[in-house]
């Protein structure tokens, strides 16, 4: 009897030890994708094991943080333990609200983890990358649509408005100065009942031109969208606006400048399917997978050449398309663009002497893809990467025509505000892109 106790408390040590070993070597072997596709995030790489790293580094803690991120199985774990946290309290089938952990915020522009490139770990954006502002109070989970709520202040506007009035001020009249600012989902979705929720954007959006300098043109987006509130132009699962929406504020940016739009019958609209956006992954909402999205673009006739400036060296120019037709997944929004990178150029072929600078996030990539129907150049600024001097790159690209594009979120959060700001005489030495581009 007592060899069979003594037994038991072998196996006891034995067994988990077995266990923990072969889960252990498993993970060595087979290395998960360094990617998690539930958490959207670059997941903990083998440390490099070395006397430095030992001694100075802590390298059993970065061990023991690999394995945490790489164990077998670790993604139908990670999925479980979502399923199990929402189905946790009293629940409505009608709405639900997310409130920003301490460690991680909603999304809007900042974290756009739709355009996470799940094939590139390096470009990975997790999802807790930090806001700062007054810019969302939660989401808002409605019939299965995403809306984040409004918290947008007069004060942030007037700031938002002066640094406008800067750069008109600096530029005068030897371009046009454009300011467009979008509105969000939740203004014209949330019901009745909930409207509450959320400050009004309109009023905001209105006070911001009201104090822009007469020669800055303001363009009357929202009644344009808000004509077609009943189309799909804003996505159920994720922050930014879709392909459609995008082609109403184009329009009504074409009306403000005096250009005559294409028709939708003079592009070929293409859709990339299964979309799950930023709003899905920040909640994990059930409803918000059930309803999913798709992303619809739009393609118009025209010979381009397009090259980006990327983060690492924005001097040297590289291949790249208004449209990448391979983004697929969770990735789909990443059709337009094929990613947020600090500079983008294109040459159309067009002869009119007429030159666009866009100035914008995440938020401007579908609208941007649209001005090459009607300039000899574009210019495609990430106020959030890009390094050079905006006033120098007008100058010397003889730009004719500025755009800052902008959600109503991020026309009224301080670091959007302060990083275009900075811009205009650049954060480190000004890029050069004077050469004609060849292709």
């Amino acid at each position: 009897m007592k060899n069979k106790s003594h037994l038991i408390y072998y196996l006891n040590v034995i067994i988990p030890a077995v266990f923990l070993f072969l889960l252990g070597s498993f993970s060595i072997i087979f290395p998960g994708p360094g990617v998690s596709l539930v958490e959207k995030r670059k997941l903990s790489p083998v440390p490099k094991l070395s006397l430095k790293a030992i001694f100075k580094e802590k390298y059993m803690d970065s061990l023991d943080l690999y394995f945490a991120d790489n164990f077998a199985s670790r993604e139908a774990f990670v999925k479980l333990s979502f399923k199990l946290k929402q189905n946790r309290g009293i629940h409505s089938d009608e709405v639900a609200i997310y409130h920003p952990t301490e460690n991680s915020t909603t999304i809007h522009e900042n974290t756009d983890t739709s355009k996470v490139n799940l094939s590139d770990t390096t470009n990975a954006v997790a999802v807790n990358d930090t806001t700062e502002g007054e810019s969302s109070k939660g989401v808002f989970i409605l019939k299965g649509r995403a809306l984040e709520l409004f918290g947008g202040s007069q004060k942030m506007s007037t700031l938002y408005a002066e640094m406008v009035n800067e750069y008109y001020e600096k530029l005068k009249d030897s371009v046009r100065v454009f300011d467009l600012i979008v509105p969000s989902a939740a203004e014209f979705y949330l019901s009745e009942k909930y409207k509450k929720l959320s400050n009004p954007e309109k009023p905001i959006i209105d006070t911001i031109y009201s104090q822009l300098n007469k020669g800055v043109i303001s363009v009357d987006a929202y009644s344009e969208i808000a004509s077609h509130k009943n189309e799909y132009i804003y996505f159920n699962t994720d922050h930014h606006w879709t392909g459609l929406g995008a082609y109403y504020g184009y329009k009504a940016f074409c009306k403000s400048a005096g250009i005559v739009p294409m028709k939708m019958e003079q592009m070929e609209k293409r859709t990339r399917k299964d979309f799950l956006g930023s709003l899905y992954w920040l909640t994990r909402d059930e409803k918000l997978k059930e309803s999913g999205d798709s992303v619809d673009y739009f393609v118009y006739p025209g010979k381009f050449t397009t090259v980006k400036y990327v983060k690492k060296n924005q001097s040297k120019a590289l291949p790249a398309s208004l449209f990448v037709e391979f983004a697929e997944g969770a990735n789909c929004y990443s059709v337009f663009l094929g990613a947020d990178y600090p500079l983008m150029k294109t040459e159309t072929g067009l002869k009119n002497g007429k030159r666009v600078l866009v100035v914008k996030n995440s938020y401007g990539n579908p609208f941007a893809t649209l001005m090459a129907a009607h300039y000899e150049q574009v210019f495609i600024v990430d106020y959030r990467y890009y390094s050079g001097g905006l006033l120098d790159l007008i100058k010397e690209n003889k730009i004719t025509d500025v755009i800052f594009i902008n959600g109503v979120f991020s026309a009224n959060t301080p670091s959007h505000i302060k990083d275009t700001k900075n811009l205009m005489y650049g954060k480190v030495a000004t890029v050069k892109t004077t050469k004609k581009i060849k292709g």
